[in-house]
């Protein structure tokens, strides 16, 4: 696609926004690999993180898939529910234009807690649950591993300060499959709904923090908000998957003030690997736009913004290199959904204010 063609585009569609040089370029070598005979028929399958093939001259399609989660209360394997999941679709638009657009929306509207009241949040979440990998120091034996998805509608209330102690009211919903495996009797184990209490023992490190008044402390500007992203050992396979894992820390749960908002949208468009999906689902069935990457785990984390607005929805994780991950190419491994984000005057089922008194010594 030349430029002229580019300008084409844009007297078609005038309302359509105008591309930046990384999204002309994404669409240039789109039209390239469209031309030759390789992708002309070619079904694609995911090679490491960018395997991509072109549908159409400005997006990037892979196409859906059906499969069978296998599993049972018995732990047989069995049919439990067939579930469609779909490859991510690598956009022509770039994440810094997506991000950028999400980060003008961050700025519209402002919640302002004081520092003596409760950030309340409400959300639905799927996650993976891993048990069974560890070895018996007394014995050496490896225990049998499994694998299943628990899911949640959750409420949370975090201490705006982050002095106090707070709660998280939890509804236990039916858990699924961990696509491949089986699902273990274990899984059925929680039920019903229950409060518990969230204990403040002041020991997080000020770089990890995510309170509402530890964030509104940080940096307002990309390039600070980056620096901070890369501050301290956050533990991850690399700095910036790491990064990226912490960006999600200060959005999921929590609410971070507009201006570092804004900056943190803009700083995770620079973490290398970073693109943008088309179609991402979170857990409430919202479908949004992708921002996310690769880890070394095979599997794509996406934070989903919604493609009107915006706004953030939720998260998503997506198998993309079956080997790396141990579960079928295309399989949704982690999915949740931002409801709500309010203030609250108490949180309850909180425990007393006295740390020593709830265990933290």
């Amino acid at each position: 696609m030349n430029d002229d063609e580019i300008r084409l585009v844009a007297a078609i569609r005038p309302e359509a926004p105008a591309y930046d040089e990384r999204a002309r370029q994404a669409a240039r070598r789109g039209l390239v690999a469209a031309a030759t005979p390789r992708a002309r028929g070619w079904t694609p399958r995911w090679r490491g993180p960018y395997a991509m093939a072109v549908a159409g001259a400005l997006a990037v399609a892979v196409g859906a898939t059906a499969i069978t989660l296998a599993g049972s209360r018995d732990g047989s394997r069995g049919a439990v529910e067939e579930v469609v999941v779909t490859m991510p679709e690598i956009a022509a638009v770039s994440a810094s234009e997506v991000l950028d657009r999400a980060a003008r929306a961050a700025v519209r509207t402002d919640l302002a807690p004081r520092d003596d009241q409760f950030v309340k949040v409400e959300s639905e979440t799927m996650y993976g649950s891993f048990s069974g990998m560890g070895t018996n120091l007394e014995t050496g034996e490896t225990g049998g591993e499994t694998r299943y998805l628990y899911r949640t509608r959750r409420v949370i209330w975090l201490s705006a300060d982050g002095t106090r102690n707070g709660s998280v009211r939890i509804e236990y919903l039916e858990p699924r499959a961990y696509p491949g495996w089986p699902i273990p009797e274990t899984a059925y184990e929680k039920t019903g709904v229950e409060t518990l209490p969230l204990v403040n023992c002041g020991k997080t490190p000020e770089h990890m923090r995510t309170d509402h008044a530890a964030l509104r402390r940080l940096p307002a500007d990309a390039e600070g908000m980056r620096a901070h992203l890369y501050t301290g050992d956050r533990g991850g396979h690399s700095r910036d998957e790491a990064a990226f894992t912490a960006a999600g820390d200060m959005l999921r749960e929590t609410y971070m003030p507009p201006a570092q908002r804004a900056a943190l949208f803009k700083a995770v468009g620079t973490i290398p690997g970073v693109d943008v999906t088309e179609r991402a689902e979170d857990a409430a069935g919202r479908e949004g736009i992708g921002v996310g990457r690769v880890g070394v785990d095979g599997v794509r984390q996406d934070l989903i913004f919604d493609a009107k607005t915006y706004e953030l929805l939720g998260e998503r994780g997506i198998v993309v290199d079956e080997q790396a991950a141990r579960s079928p190419e295309g399989s949704l491994v982690a999915s949740t959904a931002q409801l709500s984000v309010t203030v609250a005057d108490e949180a309850p089922g909180a425990n007393p204010e006295d740390a020593k008194a709830n265990g933290c010594g």
